[in-house]
């Protein structure tokens, strides 16, 4: 029996940084792709546009503004990384200057779509306010269609609703945004504080992972929470007001 040979579809469009041609296939419309000519991300259009769209930073919400690290912007984060306190329940260790320095230096060279490497944004307050945390997004496999991400709040902003706007503006971006098929946070059972935050931007806990991993010496459990796209877009139409298209 010969084999049946199916001819794969491509969009082809401009990439909105280089203008330059790009084309990509068919099955990733909607999704954040690298631009083969400058290297820069693109979100390969799923309208029938002729230009694909640039990430959408800095994503603003009414109270914060989520956007890429600044060099000027060690000072702040030295003060949230460098705090012990932080790292009760979660991986790492405190900070030093010169660590942040360099890792402000290295952040200045990754993009959305480099591979195995941790995606940073600031979180400011508006008009060019204090930076008060970060949010962290890691992609699981390098389709780029599943994330797991992450929102630290300095201590003195903390219980303040800050860190459940940002990562509600965070699942619109990687939903709406760049069309991810799963979203995934983890924390500590014992952090009471993440815990909220992921039920109430509408997190489903999946379980939790028994002393998987060492925590300052001791073992330590992880609660693992994740949402579908198709679960975001039911609650986003359940929040929809009567008549709303």
């Amino acid at each position: 029996m010969d084999a049946i040979i199916t001819e794969e579809s491509f969009l082809d469009f401009k990439c909105p940084s280089c203008g330059n041609p790009v084309s990509f296939p068919q099955d990733t419309a909607g999704h954040v792709q690298e631009c083969p000519n400058c290297t820069e991300s693109v979100i390969v259009p799923d309208d029938g546009s002729e230009a694909g769209r640039p990430l959408p930073f800095p994503l603003a919400t009414p109270r914060l503004v989520l956007r890429r690290f600044q060099p000027g912007d060690w000072k702040d984060l030295l003060e949230i990384v460098s705090d012990e306190e932080m790292f009760r329940y979660g991986e790492g260790r405190p900070l030093g200057e010169e660590e942040v320095l360099g890792w402000l230096e290295t952040d200045r060279h990754v993009k959305l779509t480099t591979a195995n490497q941790p995606f940073y944004l600031g979180i400011q307050l508006p008009d060019g306010g204090k930076l008060v945390g970060y949010a962290t997004l890691s992609f699981a496999e390098p389709q780029r269609l599943q994330a797991e991400l992450r929102v630290t709040v300095g201590r003195g902003r903390q219980r303040t609703g800050l860190a459940t706007e940002a990562v509600a503006v965070l699942l619109s971006f990687c939903f709406d945004g760049i069309a991810l098929h799963r979203v995934t946070a983890r924390c500590d059972p014992r952090n009471l504080a993440a815990g909220r935050v992921c039920d109430k931007v509408g997190l489903r806990r999946e379980g939790v992972f028994q002393q998987d991993h060492l925590l300052n010496g001791e073992w330590a459990d992880t609660a693992w929470y994740a949402m579908l796209n198709e679960e975001y877009r039911a609650a986003d139409n359940a929040a929809a007001p009567p008549g709303a298209a």
